[in-house]
């Protein structure tokens, strides 16, 4: 049986990460076992009867959390037959993260899809020369370390950060960082799995951020939305879909 949705204080009287709800937690069991090959490739899930009993929770939260998989490409429904397992996991996920968090990752990562573009898009009209600069240089450490076999949260959190400001609305780097989810907390993960990968993963990376800056030093606010838009989506998909190169 789960324990209850409710915001934990640390030691240091500091708020803890927020628990997953329900569904989430639901997600991240049927995930884990999607990534162990206890439900492998192909195979079909057991009923939402069966998952609830498994599980403890009612079908309304198994079906919200199989609605949840299949948006992500893990399973998909088939009319009449049940779910099925579409794809699967790479198989350090869970190594790199608590599994019932992934679910609110990716659903972060639709959010910033949405803000991330506009700002984007905004800084390449209205940045200024300082703004650029601040943007180029947290690009510059970022690559420098990608080259160096670094894959530190703190830089890449910075150019994102510094696009976002680049922006001229404080609310796009405020709702980026608000109290349920924080850059850090996806960009932690994304770069552990990342660093697990080939020095190529890093690289590639690094090139979707170019195409970024690029676009922004240009004052091309399409080109901008694009490449942004482009980057998160592949970040979305590199933590779920272990089929992707390098």
């Amino acid at each position: 049986m789960f324990h209850g949705d409710t915001t934990m204080i640390d030691r240091a009287g500091h708020e803890a990460e927020r628990p997953s709800t329900f569904a989430d937690q639901v997600y991240g069991r049927i995930l884990s076992s999607i990534a162990t090959g206890t439900f492998p490739m192909g195979s079909k899930l057991p009923s939402e009867k069966l998952l609830g009993e498994r599980f403890g929770v009612s079908r309304p939260v198994v079906r919200d959390a199989l609605s949840r998989l299949q948006r992500d490409g893990l399973i998909e429904s088939r009319k009449g037959s049940g779910s099925f397992v579409l794809s699967t996991p790479p198989e350090d996920l869970s190594a790199a993260a608590d599994m019932a968090q992934i679910a609110r990752y990716q659903r972060y990562q639709e959010f910033r899809l949405v803000v991330e573009g506009a700002a984007a898009a905004l800084a390449a009209e209205r940045r200024t020369s300082a703004q650029l600069a601040r943007i180029i240089d947290a690009h510059g450490r970022f690559i420098s370390e990608i080259d160096n076999g670094q894959f530190l949260w703190q830089s890449d959190r910075e150019v994102h950060i510094a696009i976002a400001e680049a922006a001229g609305n404080e609310f796009f780097v405020e709702s980026l960082e608000g109290p349920e989810v924080r850059l850090s907390d996806f960009m932690t993960v994304s770069l552990k799995l990342t660093s697990s990968r080939s020095p190529q993963r890093g690289s590639l990376v690094a090139r979707e951020h170019s195409n970024i800056v690029d676009a922004i030093r240009s004052r091309d606010a399409v080109a901008a939305r694009i490449a942004m838009e482009f980057h998160l989506v592949q970040a979305r998909r590199r933590m779920l879909d272990k089929t992707l190169s390098p």
